[in-house]
């Protein structure tokens, strides 16, 4: 059976498909983290493994092509290098983008529009006319806006202004209990020895809340959702009319929490009511299936 390959070399591990035309999974593997800025060595040996490993299990000489999106490659500027390299190695064609480029070729299926991205940080893009732009996703000190690190703390500030104020806030306590601290001073205490990831972590602490009908932790993800918001309708003024009417919504926080993505929707429909949003649920790998498009 024929089938092309798909790999989503990102900065935690590095996911392998090997894929149909229509986008069924045939075989899958994992390796170590593939962020090539950060460690090219690792990233070449680790994408080594993952390459070999669907070799071992699907005939090599059924295999189309292979696509490549890897984190770090736009600043190392080194993608005609990787991708000659494996192309050599293996005997197939090879070719290597961004790992972004392939988010968006996945998420909209080869098509110009949107993709907004809301995990542990955020970053919003966009393609027509085969070309690509990019809003936000500077990090948690300068951006990230509307991610799970940015929920959590403007929480853990609600909460501290409550407190200054003496007044009663509804996410004192959990934040409290989350934190496994006694009062709100260690509790401080704690939130400053945590990571990104962790303070991120209790961002769907706080979504549960928000379902629960707790309104201090909806007007929290209804604050993050509209500034995000309003970053995608900061790209979408760069498009030229006819504006591009497909948006793809992925990363935890947009995939997993409903009332977070139709606050985010709405938003945008109140100055684009023509754009239509959907959850992209695949593994980014599935892009390759799509390559064609970008021809």
């Amino acid at each position: 059976m024929k089938y092309v390959i798909g790999v989503d070399s990102g900065g935690t591990h590095i996911v392998g498909q090997a894929l149909t035309d229509t986008g069924k999974v045939l075989f899958e593997t994992q390796s170590g983290p593939g962020n090539i800025l950060l460690d090219e060595t690792g990233t070449y040996q680790n994408l080594t493994t993952i390459l070999t490993t669907i070799f071992e299990n699907m005939s090599q000489a059924d295999c189309q092509h292979v696509l490549i999106g890897i984190a770090g490659v736009e600043t190392t500027g080194n993608a005609t290098e990787v991708a000659n390299y494996f192309t050599k190695k293996f005997e197939v064609k090879v070719d290597v983008i961004s790992d972004a480029q392939l988010a968006l070729l996945n998420g909209l299926e080869g098509q110009d529009g949107t993709l907004v991205i809301a995990g542990t940080g955020s970053v919003v893009y966009g393609r027509q006319n085969k070309k690509m732009m990019r809003y936000g996703g500077w990090g948690f000190l300068l951006g990230d806006t509307g991610s799970a690190y940015k929920i959590t703390a403007e929480a853990m500030i609600n909460a501290l202004k409550a407190h200054d104020l003496n007044q009663a806030n509804s996410l004192i306590e959990p934040l409290i209990n989350w934190l496994d601290a006694t009062n709100i001073k260690q509790a401080v205490q704690k939130y400053y020895q945590l990571n990104r990831k962790d303070v991120a972590s209790l961002a769907a602490k706080i979504a549960e809340l928000a379902e629960k009908g707790d309104q201090t932790a909806q007007q929290i993800l209804i604050d993050q959702a509209t500034a995000l918001a309003g970053e995608v309708l900061g790209l979408i003024k760069q498009y030229q009319a006819p504006i591009p009417e497909r948006i793809a919504f992925s990363g935890s926080v947009l995939v997993h929490n409903d009332f977070y993505r139709e606050t985010l929707l709405q938003q945008i429909n109140h100055v684009y009511p023509e754009i239509k949003g959907h959850v992209v649920s695949t593994n980014n790998g599935r892009g390759a299936i799509f390559w064609e498009e970008w021809q």
